[in-house]
């Protein structure tokens, strides 16, 4: 999984080294690429969870800092459910995606409510995940920031 984080207080191509050296160095972060001009790191790591405190932790004590990620929230309306399993397909099918922090589907609603990192993931390809698994995105409801 990869995930981007905002730093802040990288004002040279050495504080882009201490940045990566000390993102290196935290377990289960497979690479890291900083990059000054967007004032960002895209982090790739293994598994599933991302290690947000100990990654934190190792930009703080390289000397920076990092931002708290933003989530957004967005709600579709979703056609073709007919049963628990089918609205269960659709959870797993967002749920698959990168970037995805959370989803839960309502059959009788016929709505999905997601959480995700838009840094990561479009709502473009949460739509296409939807019709990839059969069913059809009716409506969307904008989406907010959430912290």
């Amino acid at each position: 999984m990869k995930k981007r984080i905002q730093i802040n207080g990288m004002h040279c191509a050495g504080c882009v080294n201490s940045v990566e050296k000390a993102l290196g160095k935290v377990e289960g972060v497979k690479a890291a690429n900083v990059q000054l001009t967007t004032e960002s790191a895209e982090i790739e790591i293994e598994g599933e969870d991302f290690p947000f405190e100990k990654v934190r932790e190792a930009v703080e004590n390289a000397g920076y800092e990092m931002e708290d990620p933003k989530n957004d929230s967005i709600t579709f309306q979703i056609g073709g459910m007919h049963c628990t399993g089918c609205s269960s397909a659709v959870e797993k099918a967002i749920l698959k995606q990168d970037g995805v922090v959370s989803a839960n589907v309502n059959l009788a609603a016929e709505k999905a409510f997601v959480d995700f990192d838009s840094s990561i993931i479009s709502t473009d390809q949460i739509k296409e995940s939807i019709k990839n698994a059969g069913y059809e995105v009716v409506d969307e409801q904008k989406k907010k920031s959430i912290s």
